[in-house]
């Protein structure tokens, strides 16, 4: 072979190694793997963190650079990440792998002298794979507060997020020993909601624990437990003495500063505030001279030693016990039923106290003055609510109030329980019902049926409240042909003509008249198309 010949071999060599050179960034690994093997070989590979591999090469000589290619577990071809002229490469991962394998190709561009004027020759390594395992534990969260939301009335958890760049979410668990409440996804989301029904018992003190989770589910340890600030009222039989006392509050990262105590006794009066501090007694006791006072409020605040955390008690209501009066009387839930036109109420009353009758009465709001406030008329009795002949160690009551006028804007309730002298009522708190605005009268009419459709394949009219009296749904042919008529509200055309014979495919009309029960008498008309 002359020289020329020689040259001519080396140039389409060269040209098949530059074309293989891109093939190897689109084809997928089964194509590279079937590559003739060479003389480029990784010496060694090693993964020296959950994210971190090491990897080495021979040098060749006359190298231009070297290229390195990558291939996750989750793609069809390797996709270049370096170029460099070194012979070691650390691979720092932006993704996290979870107990896999990440595939790693080398190329290097050599300068070809041997037969005259130099030229690039492309080598190609064989393919070596690091299994990297994320199965370190996350960074766990801080503790910030367990405080009770003044505003919903509910515990709220909030702590600081994890350090750790890879977490999904948080896990939050309750009690001693900690059990499964609720999952918190997202890194930021930092605060927690609990359901209203733990504050039932105010005066609890509830545990929580917290920990953070990657996206590999490897789990930091527990953070210490949650506390919340459970504040207790009492006081002894036939005494004046109100004892307040609280829990040691552990929660705060820069520690507790103080506690303060507020307290009210009776309603629209100043209230009291004592402060105390971190080494106890966590307890107050004071002497309630005045013997109209028979209720307290009182609830606890915590606060850090920056003063930038505040953590709350619920609100707590506290009741002197009487030699001739129940405890309590209360009502504890009014609410407007729209599908009765009624008002539902809750009562109970001491269980302790042989209550004969307790009265119900109610007052009729007028229409509101400038600044939002309506006028009251006078308490009326409306119903005497006497106990339960069956067992009921709650005593509680519930009452339906149908008769009122509809057209007010709100009522007023309050229960009045006799003493045992009969001499006098004790009341319970004013419970405000505000009445929905009047909803008129409408209709709701599928415009489509499809015959034999197991969903779409009746037409079901669907009225709107008040509820309709003297109904009629009529179907109609175009030229006026009645073909389907009811009275009953519940039923529904399924495309058949009175004899239950299919109709074909086409327009009808529908007619629905009815008199509601507000007095209002509608026509409701329009069409439907029948599909087959």
């Amino acid at each position: 072979m002359n020289q020329g010949q020689a040259h001519t071999a080396h140039s389409h060599l060269r040209s098949a190694l530059c074309a293989l050179w891109l093939l190897l960034v689109v084809l997928p690994t089964s194509a590279v793997a079937q590559q003739p093997s060479t003389v480029l070989h990784f010496t060694s590979s090693a993964v020296v963190s959950h994210h971190v591999g090491r990897l080495t090469w021979d040098s060749v000589p006359h190298v231009r650079h070297y290229q390195l290619l990558r291939r996750y577990p989750n793609q069809d071809s390797f996709r270049p990440i370096a170029t460099l002229t070194a012979t070691t490469y650390f691979d720092t991962l932006r993704r996290v792998i979870c107990a896999d394998t990440v595939s790693y190709l080398l190329t290097a561009r050599c300068v070809d002298t041997a037969e005259g004027s130099p030229s690039d020759t492309l080598l190609l390594s064989d393919t070596v794979g690091l299994f990297f395992q994320d199965n370190i534990p996350t960074f766990p969260p801080h503790l910030r507060l367990c405080s009770v939301d003044t505003l919903l009335g509910q515990l709220r958890l909030s702590w600081y997020p994890s350090p750790d760049t890879d977490v999904l979410g948080y896990y939050i668990c309750m009690g001693t020993p900690c059990l499964d409440l609720d999952t918190v996804w997202g890194r930021l989301n930092t605060t927690y909601l609990c359901a209203d029904t733990l504050l039932l018992d105010s005066a609890r003190q509830y545990s929580f624990r917290i920990l953070a989770f990657d996206s590999c589910m490897q789990a930091s340890p527990l953070t210490p437990y949650f506390h919340n600030p459970a504040l207790t009222l009492n006081a002894p039989p036939c005494s004046r003495r109100l004892t307040c006392s609280w829990n040691r509050y552990i929660n705060m990262p820069d520690s507790v500063a103080r506690y303060v105590l507020h307290y009210q006794l009776g309603h629209n009066t100043p209230w009291h505030h004592h402060t105390a501090g971190v080494q106890g007694p966590f307890q107050f006791d004071t002497l309630v001279a005045d013997l109209s006072t028979s209720l307290i409020r009182a609830y606890l605040s915590v606060h850090n030693t920056a003063d930038s955390l505040t953590a709350l008690s619920s609100i707590l209501t506290f009741a002197f016990p009487q030699p001739d009066t129940p405890q309590y009387a209360s009502i504890l839930s009014a609410h407007y039923v729209d599908t009765l036109s009624a008002i539902m109420l809750t009562l109970q009353v001491d269980p302790l106290y042989p209550v004969d009758s307790c009265r119900l009465v109610r007052a009729l709001a007028h229409n509101s003055f400038s600044d939002g406030s309506y006028r009251w008329d006078v308490f009326q009795p409306i119903a005497t609510i006497y106990p339960s002949v069956e067992p009921n160690p709650q005593q509680t009551f519930h009452f339906t109030d149908c008769d009122f006028n509809r057209n007010a804007p709100a009522f007023a309730y309050r229960l009045e329980v006799p003493d045992r002298c009969a001499q006098r009522f004790i009341l319970s708190d004013t419970a405000v019902v505000t009445l929905p605005p009047k909803q008129e009268p409408a209709a709701w009419i599928p415009n489509i049926i499809k015959a034999g459709d197991p969903q779409l394949g009746k037409l079901c009219p669907s009225l709107v409240a008040p509820t309709a009296q003297n109904y009629t749904f009529e179907i109609y042919s175009r030229q006026g042909q009645r073909l389907f008529s009811t009275h009953n509200l519940g039923d529904c055309w399924d495309g058949t003509s009175t004899l239950n014979k299919p109709l074909p495919q086409g327009v009808y009309v529908y007619r629905i008249t009815c008199l509601h029960t507000d007095g209002t008498r509608k026509t409701y008309t329009g069409t439907v198309t029948l599909l087959h």
